[in-house]
Order: C-alpha cells, then structure tokens, then sequence
C-alpha cells in the first residue's frame, strides 16, 4: 500500500502505476460497462414520458395531431407518414419492430404494418385512425410532411442564466429606494 502514495518519479513511476494497475483498469471497465446503460436509461424515459403523455391524451378523448406523444416515420414518395406509439424508438420497418420490450408491436412499430390497418383498409375493430382522430399509433394527414423541430431552435433551457439575471436586475430596481 505504501507504492500507492509514492509520486511518480522516473525512478519509481512503475512502481507507482503497478500499484494503480488493478485499481484503474477496474475503474475503466467499470466506466465501459455502465455506458450503454446510460444511453439506454435517456431513451427509456423518454419512452415512458411519451406514453404517459399519450394516455392523458387518450382518456381525455384528445387527439394527437402532429405526433408528439409518438415517434414519426420519415415521408415515403405516394405514402403519407404514420406516427408509430412512442415506445418504438424509431417507425421503419427495421428488423426487430415486431418484437419491441418483448411484445407483439408489429401494428404499433412497423411503419408499413401501421399503414396498411388504416380505417377503410383493415377491419373496423383493429384499423388505426388518422392523428386528428386518434393518440398514436396513427397516420398523419396526407399531403402534409411533418419534420422533427430543429433541436438548435431558441428556448426557454438556451437563455436561461441570461434570464435569471435579467430578472433580478429588474426585482433589484423595482425594490430599490428612489432617490430625489
């Protein structure tokens, strides 16, 4: 334990990282491990953030027009986009869409499946209404595309230090004394 605390020098600087070895790489397998967990903690949440949204549309008999609470397919040429249910992650036809979180989502993932149960073209007790009518999954208006908003777009989380201190220059002066 006593070459932990020894500062690396050119004569004992392997000694020095031998006693960090086991330590450091522990660490470093450690960070390399719980990366995707992270990654794939951002996304889940964001999922189940869209699903509770989607329910409190649903039970208030709320459409969702402009696919907030799902995930929206890209415009194909003569098709019109389809808002898929925000667990999905994406609306393609990737490879596992059927099977998302372990269940049947083939009619709620698939972009194309979504499509093809539309009203007027698959039976009335499973077809999928328009996004004006119904929460996802859904399809959107024809002729219309929709786009994802761009992410660089001025908010309210860009300007916030500079509104909090505009702010308080504004309380500042408005409680300030009034001088003659």
């Amino acid at each position: 334990q006593a070459t932990a605390l020894i500062a690396p020098s050119k004569g004992n600087e392997a000694k020095a990282m031998a006693a960090r070895g086991p330590i450091a790489f522990f660490l470093v397998v450690a960070a390399v491990v719980m990366l995707p967990d992270v990654a794939s903690a951002s996304s889940r949440a964001t999922a189940v953030t869209k699903q509770i949204a989607a329910r409190h549309l649903a039970l208030a008999g709320l459409p969702d027009p402009k696919c907030h609470t799902g995930v929206i397919s890209l415009k194909e040429e003569g098709k019109p986009q389809v808002c898929c249910a925000g667990y999905c992650g994406e609306c393609s036809d990737y490879p596992t869409c059927g099977s998302v979180r372990g269940q049947n989502s083939t009619n709620a993932c698939c972009a194309t499946n979504v499509y093809e149960t539309r009203c007027g073209n698959a039976p009335a007790n499973v077809c999928l209404k328009k996004c004006t009518e119904s929460v996802p999954p859904c399809i959107m208006e024809e002729g219309e595309v929709f786009t994802a908003p761009d992410p660089n777009t001025r908010n309210a989380g860009s300007d916030c230090n500079e509104a909090v201190s505009g702010w308080r220059a504004k309380a500042a002066a408005a409680t300030a004394p009034t001088q003659p």
